[in-house]
């Protein structure tokens, strides 16, 4: 488990993630492991990078990020598509080609550049995973006072499969111009161990919304700079693993936060 973030925006693509790896054994945590994974890797072929979510110890026994490196080191890949391609047909070949057993969930975010369908060269966003799933609340209501009395998160899956590569961003079947819109606002990705955020973020965005309202004020700093973009991301990751820390959660979300930001022209650590 995990939590990653992942935005693109006119200023480039922002990344972040923590560093805890949690390791279950018979659905129940054994060990959070915060001794410092490394959860974003450069592609540095195509000035890209990828962070990871989910399972990954039903993928391979070797430690996931150096496993990961191997795959980046390997494969003939020229472009961001063919790299996403190359991570599809690895982790499928590590698994002899068969799904991993139910609630394993696993994906990885790959965001570099690619020419949009206008011809232009803006952030594109693939999620290489083996199965959608979604997180609900399940809402209980006081019977006398009709307050709302307990959320009950849940995570959804369907049935695992093979592998497979999405294009979630640019959208596929969308006009361009609602992508276009989105990448103006900045398009956020959030994967792994979310509930909290989830709940949080909501919130959050709200204030921001209205705290860029109040005259010269903005937050983050300067949108239009990726290294300001990706500090916002980085602090609102820690803002998150420090509510974890004070809280009576399991760990799961934890150790140092890490970031990186890439524009069109260099990463941005």
């Amino acid at each position: 488990m995990t939590l990653v973030l992942t935005e693109l925006s006119e200023a480039g693509i922002a990344m972040a993630a923590d560093s805890a790896i949690t390791k279950i054994r018979g659905g129940k945590i054994v060990e959070v492991d915060q001794r410092g994974w490394l959860k974003l890797l450069k592609v540095p072929r195509i000035r890209a990078a990828i962070s990871y979510w989910g399972m990954i110890g039903a993928v391979t026994p070797i430690q996931f990020d150096i496993w990961l490196q191997r795959v980046i080191d390997s494969g003939n890949y020229n472009d961001l598509n063919s790299f996403a391609d190359h991570l599809v047909a690895s982790l499928n070949s590590q698994c002899r080609n068969k799904p991993l057993p139910e609630k394993h969930d696993v994906g990885i975010h790959v965001a570099g550049y690619e020419n949009w369908s206008d011809g232009k060269r803006r952030p594109v966003f693939f999620h290489v995973h083996n199965g959608h799933g979604c997180m609900i609340y399940h809402r209980e209501f006081d019977q006398n006072t009709l307050l709302l009395k307990t959320l009950r998160p849940e995570w959804l899956s369907e049935p695992r499969k093979l592998f497979e590569k999405h294009q979630d961003f640019p959208f596929v079947n969308k006009p361009l111009e609602i992508s276009l819109e989105a990448l103006r606002g900045g398009y956020i990705t959030r994967n792994g161990d979310y509930s909290l955020y989830a709940l949080i973020w909501q919130k959050l965005a709200e204030s921001i919304y209205l705290i860029n309202l109040i005259p010269n004020t903005s937050l983050p700093r300067n949108p239009n700079n990726i290294s300001s973009r990706k500090g916002y991301l980085h602090t609102i990751l820690e803002t998150i693993v420090r509510l974890y820390r004070c809280s009576n959660l399991s760990p799961t979300i934890g150790g140092v936060v890490s970031s990186l930001g890439i524009n069109e022209v260099r990463y941005h650590n």
